[in-house]
């Protein structure tokens, strides 16, 4: 039987670290689940949860950094069986099985955390933290706190939240208990467990919201924002996630999708429809001039790329066919497609 968090725990919970862009973006990555989950379109269930993507503060004097692709179970268990017995489901299922597969060959590792009832109270910072690591096929039950406790320590501290604009408060009131649990507890794992309670420092860590895993084994990385286009026409995308996704992708040719949720500019910012992009579109569209943008989780100011609304489609759940997926997945081979339509059109200035 697994536990739910209160909702008005939960919220004042997340209120404590989540600034309200990032607390927006969570709503549309729930507001994408529900139109996902309410389809009766079939490939519905590729969409796989994303995780964090932690590098641990190391220093190595080789430059390359060690990504570790940490995936927060969405419930939380009342003992140890419980865990297991959804671990091992893990192991035998499909999509995770082809998930990890690609994170190892892009030479990232992969950990399973899982959050267990601690002293019989349903509490945040009380989670007694269980992890997994993904070897030849299998998950590892580790000891306690690995494998964590072989990165390095430090301060560690936790970063502070804000005030939720309202718009954003409501679309919290209306998630239902597992909706407000699962993103609860990734942040608690985040939060509580890692910076509070370990003090680990970490180099740049990222999240990525979702994977799109085909029946055939390919994998695209997911990204989902809610925005509105700026008046001259543009998104804003963070220059760093176009630096994740490529991490993601280019060791086994792969594309990725950036999806947003597009709004209006009133105050209510009614949705307006489902967008996207693709990474190969995103690196042939963009602008090479960067711009300030927010604050990003490591609490630095992050730099924003411009991209032309005219990049951005309507995206529709078609978008899961195999067909699609077959004909989209590569990043090279969308990369050379766009090339070749540019030098075609290129004579028109020349």
């Amino acid at each position: 039987m697994t536990l739910q968090f209160k909702k008005s725990e939960a919220l004042e919970y997340l209120q404590k670290f989540i600034t309200h862009n990032k607390a927006r973006g969570m709503t549309a990555e729930v507001a994408f689940d529900n139109y996902v989950q309410t389809s009766k379109e079939t490939g519905t269930n590729k969409v796989l949860d994303g995780g964090w993507l932690l590098s641990p503060n190391l220093n190595e004097s080789s430059g390359y950094m060690y990504r570790y692709a940490v995936f927060v179970l969405p419930q939380i268990f009342a003992d140890n069986n419980e865990l297991q017995m959804t671990i091992t489901e893990k192991e035998t299922d499909r999509g995770f099985q082809a998930l990890s597969t690609f994170l190892s060959q892009s030479g990232i590792g992969v950990i399973i955390s899982g959050g267990i009832l601690a002293d019989h109270l349903i509490n945040a910072d009380k989670v007694v933290w269980q992890h997994f690591i993904y070897r030849h096929e299998k998950l590892h039950k580790t000891g306690e706190n690995e494998p964590f406790n072989k990165w390095p320590r430090g301060r560690g501290r936790a970063s502070k939240g804000n005030v939720w604009q309202e718009d954003v408060l409501g679309k919290f009131s209306t998630m239902i208990p597992e909706q407000l649990t699962k993103l609860t507890l990734r942040q608690a794992f985040f939060y509580s467990h890692i910076k509070k309670r370990l003090k680990i420092p970490l180099a740049d860590p990222y999240d990525v919201d979702a994977f799109v895993v085909s029946y055939t084994g390919s994998v695209m990385p997911v990204e989902i924002k809610e925005k509105s286009p700026t008046k001259k026409g543009y998104f804003g995308i963070d220059a760093g996630r176009i630096l994740m996704m490529l991490r993601l992708c280019l060791a086994t040719d792969s594309n990725a999708l950036y999806i947003i949720r597009e709004v209006d500019e009133s105050v209510e910012r009614k949705f307006v429809e489902w967008r996207f992009v693709t990474l190969s579109d995103m690196i042939m569209g963009s602008s090479w001039n960067l711009q300030a943008g927010g604050k990003g989780m490591g609490g630095g100011n992050t730099q924003t790329i411009m991209l032309s609304a005219s990049l951005f489609e309507t995206f529709e759940l078609n978008k899961l066919s195999e067909e699609w997926l077959s004909k989209h997945s590569s990043l090279q081979s969308s990369v050379k497609n766009v090339a070749q339509k540019l030098s075609h059109d290129l004579i028109q200035y020349l």
